[in-house]
């Protein structure tokens, strides 16, 4: 690869990176591309050659957004590595709470769109979020099976999960408003993990 073809897709994950911080704290409409422009350091023009449209531009970043999360859910522990079913168990929430805590446009974005029931949504949840929830799904039911958590409602065990995992992340300003502790600190974010894991597996 030269080094014009690297500056290129640098370029172009610079502006999916910024799109992504945009969109996720403004929701599409109260997003301005020319801001999203500042934010990666490039010229406006460049939004428009490379992603063509705003909804373009949107919907590649929701593809990278999803396409990281499914790269490490192809890496997650594997139970065979683990004598101990808990401790893979334990593994499984760790690598789930670092994911949120490296990512919390993510839930951010996720949120802003389920929302408003927008055609955009619906292509997400028909594109990604089935596999995603997929994965989550087999996870808890593992967990259930296994007699790690109660037997409940698979669908409410997930969103409960996932939440609990995510939303530390997700309302960052409101835990530093309230108290006092930055969420992206690996301190707070090793806490929260061990807080996770103590919670829900016995």
């Amino acid at each position: 690869m030269n080094m014009r073809v690297r500056q290129k897709e640098a370029t172009r994950a610079n502006i999916l990176e910024a799109a992504l911080q945009e969109f996720s704290t403004h929701g599409f409409e109260g997003t301005s591309t020319r801001v999203i422009a500042e934010q990666a350091g490039v010229h406006h023009a460049l939004i428009k050659y490379h992603f063509q449209s705003k909804d373009a531009l949107w919907r590649e970043a929701v593809t990278f957004l999803f396409e990281r999360q499914l790269a490490q859910i192809q890496h997650s522990p594997r139970l065979e590595d683990y004598e101990d079913k808990r401790e893979y168990a334990r593994a499984m929430l760790r690598q789930r709470v670092h994911y949120w805590a490296q990512h919390p446009e993510h839930a951010r974005l996720m949120v802003q769109e389920s929302c408003r029931d927008t055609e955009r949504f619906r292509w997400m949840v028909d594109t990604f979020i089935l596999k995603t929830s997929e994965s989550s799904g087999a996870f808890v039911q593992w967990l259930m099976d296994e007699g790690l958590v109660p037997p409940a409602s698979l669908p409410a065990l997930v969103y409960i999960l996932v939440g609990a995992a995510q939303l530390f992340y997700t309302l960052a300003p409101e835990v530093q408003r309230v108290w006092g502790l930055d969420p992206s600190n690996k301190a707070a974010i090793e806490a929260h993990a061990d807080a996770l894991v103590r919670l829900v597996i016995r």
